[in-house]
């Protein structure tokens, strides 16, 4: 009978184990990608007290000291940049803390399921959260950048306003100082990306053409058969003729490449393309030249 009293005690201690990595796995991810955490963020998101806030940034400086340092001015912790050299070091630390669209592929308890996101625009999350910060105080943030009608790395700065996901890549838009208008930038194509100490003098309502709603009418692609094109309708608008999806102006030609919807349906033949956009007239300004 005693030789089971160990066991019965250890699994509350496992449990209380499981509980404390779980939790320092949470504000790991927040602070690697946030850039800093404060005891109201906790609170807010989690719904703790403050002491209990306080207790978990406690915890977290002492397992991983080198990770964060303390702001007095901002009442936060702030990654370091030590955290951010040992995440993209280790990817299996990439995996766990980041959370976010690393490669993976998903087993389910039969194996007979898998979802597998073939995502190489891997986002860097040191690059992630200075945007980030940048956003949320408002200051200009510069960095190297290449792109494919200027492939030759040169210097930006940019007063970012949105930070999006449009179809595989990561993108952040914001009034570029160069251009003196407001554009996107690949973060993947961004590298040295420094906060400054220049305060935004345009902010996202500003940005005409972000706050410009545009509604995208899908089609089956017309020179698909009858039959072929009552398949797409199926798959794609639950048997209705089309399908109309508003989004922001900008963010139009990524949302159609995505679909790989055809805006010249004489060119952009079937079966490459099943999808055609029903609607190019009012779209056309948005679209990427085909």
């Amino acid at each position: 009978m005693s030789t089971n009293r160990p066991a019965r005690q250890s699994a509350p201690i496992n449990r209380r184990m499981d509980i404390q990595e779980a939790r320092l796995e949470q504000i790991t991810r927040l602070l690697i990608w946030e850039g800093r955490l404060s005891r109201a963020q906790l609170m807010e998101r989690f719904g703790l007290s403050g002491t209990r806030a306080s207790e978990w940034l406690k915890e977290f400086r002492d397992a991983r000291p080198d990770w964060a340092e303390w702001d007095t001015k901002l009442r936060s912790l702030v990654t370091t940049r030590a955290a951010y050299l040992a995440v993209e070091k280790n990817e299996a630390a990439a995996v766990s803390f980041m959370g976010l669209t690393e490669p993976e592929v998903i087993a389910f308890d039969d194996d007979s399921t898998l979802v597998m996101p073939w995502d190489f625009s891997r986002v860097s999350p040191y690059v992630f959260s200075r945007l980030r910060l940048a956003i949320r105080d408002s200051i200009r943030v510069a960095f190297r950048y290449s792109s494919m009608t200027r492939p030759i790395t040169h210097d930006r700065v940019i007063e970012p306003h949105s930070i999006i996901r449009a179809g595989r890549r990561w993108h952040v838009r914001g009034y570029c100082t160069e251009r003196k208008d407001f554009r996107d930038f690949v973060l993947g194509r961004m590298s040295d990306v420094a906060l400054t100490d220049e305060l935004c003098k345009h902010h996202v309502g500003d940005d005409e053409k972000w706050n410009r709603t545009v509604k995208v009418r899908l089609i089956a692609h017309p020179l698909l058969s009858e039959v072929q094109a009552q398949v797409v309708r199926r798959e794609f608008f639950a048997g209705t003729a089309a399908r109309i999806t508003t989004c922001r102006g900008p963010l139009v030609p990524y949302f159609i490449q995505e679909l790989r919807a055809a805006t010249n349906i004489e060119r952009q033949l079937p079966p490459d393309y099943q999808l055609a956009i029903d609607n190019r007239e009012e779209c056309k300004e948005w679209l990427f030249p085909t």
